[in-house]
């Protein structure tokens, strides 16, 4: 395993990085997390890995950083084995810095806003929308610095190289088995229905989103500059 760390290591160091790549990634992140948390203050359902990271880490008592920070580095482990060539300094930062993002903006927005149970649905829904363009804006600059994929993401495209089957329908498939965690963590009592984090913004994300990266990531191409 050693060998197999330093060896990756060594790939994400002939990455190639200039400062605008590096700026994507981080901002990426930065953007990346809030759209995450400002999704969660909607009440409104986050995304499939999302979602069941915040229900375990609530459920565990844990903070989300923590917990997703652990779950990536199992995951990353994969990774490192089967598919050192889609790990970059992007890979890392996500896996480190995402989560701690997210909790941080969610500890924000709790203090300022309380809980959005009792909003108005009409609201609730007008967050989620901003949530989905500030995420997907995010995302499409993180991922157009082509500086590696986070774990999760890895673990459909791995995949994908593995099995007959098509990325969309694996992707289908992990994003339905972390929902299926919530819905068995939501039966045996570990969590209750405020902590599942389901709701029409997981269905959302897990199927919709595609159009607002894409547009998103002709937009950030033109001043990171990768040449496709």
């Amino acid at each position: 395993m050693a060998v197999s760390f330093i060896c990756a290591w060594k790939e994400i160091k002939l990455k190639n990085i200039t400062g605008r790549k590096l700026i994507a990634v981080i901002v990426g992140n930065l953007i990346l997390g809030l759209g995450i948390a400002i999704l969660r203050l909607s009440q409104m359902g986050n995304d499939p890995f999302c979602a069941s990271t915040m229900a375990i880490s609530e459920g565990l008592g844990m903070g989300l950083g923590t917990y997703q920070l652990l779950f990536n580095v199992i995951l990353f482990v994969f990774q490192i084995l089967w598919g050192r060539s889609y790990i970059g300094l992007g890979t890392i930062i996500n896996l480190f810095l995402l989560g701690y993002i997210v909790q941080f903006c969610t500890w924000v927005f709790d203090g300022m806003f309380g809980d959005a149970a009792a909003w108005p649905f009409a609201l609730q829904l007008f967050v989620m929308a901003i949530a989905l363009v500030v995420l997907t804006f995010g995302l499409a600059m993180y991922q157009v610095a082509e500086l590696g994929v986070a774990p999760y993401d890895y673990l459909a495209l791995g995949l994908a190289e593995k099995l007959p089957l098509p990325y969309a329908v694996i992707r289908v498939g992990t994003d339905a088995v972390c929902v299926g965690v919530i819905l068995v963590a939501l039966a045996i009592g570990f969590i209750d229905w405020s902590q599942a984090h389901l709701g029409i913004g997981t269905v959302i994300t897990a199927f919709f989103l595609g159009p607002l990266v894409a547009g998103f990531s002709k937009l950030h191409r033109k001043w990171v500059d990768v040449k496709k």
